[in-house]
């Protein structure tokens, strides 16, 4: 799964990140650990690669990694903004 290209656009401020889609015109703005999974999902991954990733950047445990991404994938596909929604 990405985030998808078309009609999105992103930026970091101060850490956290803020989803546009121009399409809607509705924003989404992130916490640092939504950052962490903005920046990846630029590229295809899995929500093994964001679990990990939120693991080794937080140092939190694989079950709240995987919750935290399950979180937030789910709000991305329900506002339309993945590619791919396949885990």
């Amino acid at each position: 799964m990405k985030l998808r290209r078309d009609g999105v656009t992103w930026r970091e401020i101060d850490g956290e990140m803020v989803i546009l889609d121009l399409k809607t015109s509705k924003y989404l703005t992130t916490n640092r650990a939504g950052t962490t999974l903005v920046r990846l999902l630029a590229e295809d991954r899995t929500t093994g690669d964001l679990t990990d990733a939120l693991v080794t950047e937080f140092g939190i445990s694989t079950d709240q990694a995987a919750g935290d991404v399950a979180t937030f994938v789910d709000s991305l596909e329900q506002r339309g903004l993945l590619q791919d929604a396949a885990r």
